[in-house]
């Protein structure tokens, strides 16, 4: 399989987990799925959408680039090349596909850290976040990124 024909393959995958995030009416949260950003706060009764001003493509443009932005949801591919590192920035509810795998240092706004392995074919989707990150492994790190700004339930 041609890399082009597998990235659409792992975007229409990606990208139906995020629409259907963004249409599941019955959703359930998971205790650790707080409102994380003060934009989804529903305990306020109010929804502004994400700022953009925070988000990784305008951060850092030199290591993702946006690919679409219609209805709520962005479609961004990340490249992270060993060394490489994002300052702090955030990202709405998204779901992620790793296209090829490295190890990631995560800092959280409070300054915890983590390192995770991102495998090839890894695919996870996440409540709304503010983190940096950098490559501390030897390979490069690509990733597609469906972000879904919706109001919480």
């Amino acid at each position: 399989m041609t890399s082009r024909l597998y990235f659409k393959s792992c975007f229409l995958v990606v990208f139906a987990f995020g629409l259907s995030a963004c249409n599941n009416e019955n959703q359930t949260k998971s205790p650790n799925t707080e409102d994380t950003i003060a934009s989804n706060d529903s305990r306020a009764g109010r929804y502004t959408p994400f700022d953009t001003a925070r988000g990784v493509t305008r951060i850092s443009p030199n290591l993702y680039k946006q690919l679409a932005d219609t209805l709520g949801i962005r479609a961004i591919q990340g490249t992270y090349k060993p060394g490489d590192s994002s300052i702090l920035h955030a990202h709405p509810d998204f779901a992620m596909y790793v296209l090829e795998g490295g190890t990631v240092e995560l800092t959280s706004e409070d300054g915890n850290k983590q390192t995770i392995e991102f495998k090839k074919d890894m695919a996870v989707v996440l409540p709304a976040s503010t983190h940096s990150a950098k490559n501390i492994g030897k390979t490069t790190l690509k990733v597609f990124v469906v972000e879904v700004d919706r109001p919480r339930e």
